[in-house]
């Protein structure tokens, strides 16, 4: 009896050193996790994750600025812009916001960045507008400047009238984007910029033209009174428009 256990407990030796060797120089990426926590470490995380979870001591605003400048992909980086604009510690100062809406690569990036501040400085008031989109005409890119001007249009603010005439004075072609703003400014200085390029006879004339045509929106005795004067120019097209302008003032 004794030879057959020995001839077995010698087999199960040598099985299990043959098991053990086949485990051991099993190439890593084949090897059974050894628990489920393994598994849960091994998926990668994404930036949401990593801002979300981070046990690093940083904020969230912080992490999000970092997440940012590591994205390579436009579209994703636009994603972080819309994600974090949404999150309780978000403001119209947030890094990520102001550094995407200023020098982002992408003009959509930059646009959506854009839209996000003001929106955020909408609900701080009249002062953290005008730092948003004084901040955006100062950027490189023309549309990121352009829309910057029309939000300014929409949100007509005395403190950005010393921006819009510098603008208005300048060559830029999109200088008559100021005009259009000034034209719904409640300020003497706005309403002076406005008359003076409607008066302009040797001046560009489509943005005389469509000066003309703001006067309607302009308050203010001497708007009504270049109208009136238009309104008998002999030029064809003056006189038309700044009759529909006089027309649009008597209706309000």
């Amino acid at each position: 009896m004794k030879k057959p256990l020995a001839a077995c407990l010698a087999f199960g030796l040598t099985v299990g050193i043959v098991a053990a060797w086949i485990i051991l120089t099993r190439p890593t990426h084949e090897r059974a996790p050894s628990s489920k926590a393994d598994v849960v470490d091994a998926a990668p995380q994404t930036w949401r994750d990593r801002v979300i979870d981070s046990k690093t001591g940083k904020s969230p605003a912080e992490l999000a600025d970092i997440e940012m400048n590591n994205l390579r992909d436009a579209n994703e980086r636009k994603a972080l812009v819309e994600w974090t604009s949404a999150q309780p510690w978000a403001d119209h100062k947030t890094p990520v916001l102001r550094k995407a809406m200023i020098a982002d690569a992408s003009e959509d990036v930059q646009l959506s960045a854009l839209e996000k501040s003001v929106y955020l400085a909408e609900k701080r008031g009249p002062e953290a507008i005008a730092e948003v989109i004084r901040a955006g005409m100062g950027a490189g890119s023309p549309r990121v400047v352009q829309q910057s001007l029309r939000e300014a249009r929409k949100h007509p603010l005395p403190e950005l009238v010393p921006d819009l005439l510098e603008v208005a004075d300048s060559k830029a072609a999109h200088r008559f984007l100021a005009v259009d703003a000034l034209a719904f400014t409640d300020d003497d200085r706005a309403r002076a910029k406005v008359v003076e390029v409607a008066s302009r006879e040797d001046g560009d004339k489509s943005e005389r033209i469509r000066a003309i045509a703001l006067l309607s929106k302009v308050k203010g005795e001497p708007a009504y009174q270049l109208l009136g004067q238009l309104a008998g120019s002999l030029d064809d097209e003056v006189r038309k428009v700044a009759l529909e302008a006089l027309a649009a003032r008597d209706v309000r």
